[in-house]
């Protein structure tokens, strides 16, 4: 049974008016579904009139000039797909696979049928990266006209189709305004240095530095909530949402994010409750993904710390051994953290459940290093027994070259 029609309406009144995203998506989806015929295509989910007003300004280095977006309702066409029996994120047993795995259908294959014979229920992919690139063949407009899709981007309704076969849920990871790819198109979206139109970078341009999404901008905040909608129209089954976040980086005093009437913590928790809504609608899943430190409080120049609060059921905090092995957190007394897998993850996990009680934990995993070094199917088991021991059955292992020994 196919997925239903997309549904985007607005939800509540919040500061004395509806909240950031549901003023933007106000319009209400025509119901499209198509049975008993061969899935044709997909189409976008064209953005709505509240929110671009003309033609859009361009960073200094492109003179090229953006045509407004046409006002029409947001139409997709849902594929029937075969079901698999995922009812809670919680109970994922997810793998990550990197885009290049996913190049080759007969080695992808493989892939699977190995993942599916050790367990695992759910595959993760990137849908958007964080450099903003779309990871999959894109319908969407604004991410056309920002060239934003990768040139090696994956076919996503043939893919859940074939991962559904060996009955694995696809996982989409979207960063959300961690993002140097959307803002150099429509520059309105993009924080800028204080009051002047220039994009601020998290460094210097000659160190690789990047722009960033403005996470007050309603149009930013559209553009992700239509990508998760059109994955999910092509048969992902949950959104794995990172990069919630405020920019990190140099110059964070400079930053100028345009009039703004509520804090950034409300801004980013009313913006996750959108999402939450919107994706629960159609009958999926929305998991909110933040480094174990953030979530705990101990980073909070980037307000990534309200993860624990902001109103959405499943978190997914980074509890890999190697993101302690360089920071301090207190409670994880580890001395060698990369060596100490059992413990280190349970000491974090301790963590966050004193702090998440009403949340339902889906805690990442290290796998491999890309290149094939550091942990084999002993350290990665020692992990998950861990979680076993404290009443976890879910998890996503990551690791970089998709690699997953089997014992």
């Amino acid at each position: 049974m196919a997925k239903k029609q997309p549904k985007i309406k607005r939800y509540r009144k919040i500061y004395g008016g509806r909240s950031t995203l549901s003023r933007v998506v106000g319009a209400v989806l025509t119901v499209v579904m198509l049975a008993g015929v061969a899935f044709l295509g997909w189409t976008l989910y064209e953005p709505v009139s509240d929110f671009l007003d003309g033609t859009m300004s361009l960073p200094e280095s492109s003179q090229q000039e953006i045509a407004p977006v046409p006002t029409v309702d947001l139409v997709t066409v849902i594929p029937q797909l075969p079901q698999t029996e995922i009812t809670d994120p919680a109970q994922i047993k997810g793998a990550y696979l990197p885009a290049e795995q996913l190049q080759d259908p007969a080695a992808l294959t493989d892939k699977l049928k190995s993942l599916q014979k050790q367990g695992f229920n759910a595959i993760v992919i990137d849908a958007k990266d964080a450099d903003g690139k779309i990871r999959y063949q894109t319908r969407d407009e604004n991410a056309v006209i920002a060239g934003a899709q990768a040139e090696d981007a994956v076919d996503l309704v043939a893919l859940t189709k074939l991962a559904k076969e060996y009955r694995l849920s696809v996982v989409a990871r979207l960063y959300a305004f961690k993002d140097h790819t959307a803002g150099l198109t429509f520059t309105g979206w993009a924080v800028k240095y204080m009051d002047t139109e220039m994009l601020w970078l998290d460094n210097s341009k000659e160190k690789g530095g990047r722009s960033w999404l403005n996470p007050y901008s309603e149009e930013a905040q559209m553009y992700i909530a239509e990508l998760a909608m059109e994955c999910i129209s092509q048969g992902c089954e949950a959104i794995l949402l990172d990069g919630v976040q405020f920019p990190e980086g140099l110059s964070l005093d400079l930053i100028g994010y345009g009039p703004v009437t509520t804090s950034r913590d409300q801004v980013l928790s009313a913006f996750v409750q959108d999402m939450d809504e919107l994706i629960r609608e159609q009958e999926a899943f929305l998991i909110l993904s933040s480094s174990t430190p953030a979530m705990l409080g101990q980073r909070t120049s980037s307000h990534q710390n309200g993860a624990l609060t902001y109103p959405v059921a499943t978190v997914a905090p980074d509890l890999r051994p190697s993101a302690f092995a360089n920071a301090s957190l207190e409670g994880v007394t580890a001395q060698d953290p990369e060596k100490q897998p059992a413990e280190t993850v349970s000491q974090g996990l301790a963590l966050l459940r004193e702090k998440a009680v009403e949340k339902a934990i889906l805690p990442i995993l290290q796998g491999q290093n890309a290149d094939g070094s550091g942990y084999g199917a002993q350290q990665m088991q020692a992990q998950i027994e861990a979680l076993t021991s404290a009443g976890i059955d879910g998890y996503i292992l990551y690791s970089e070259n998709g690699d997953y020994p089997e014992q």
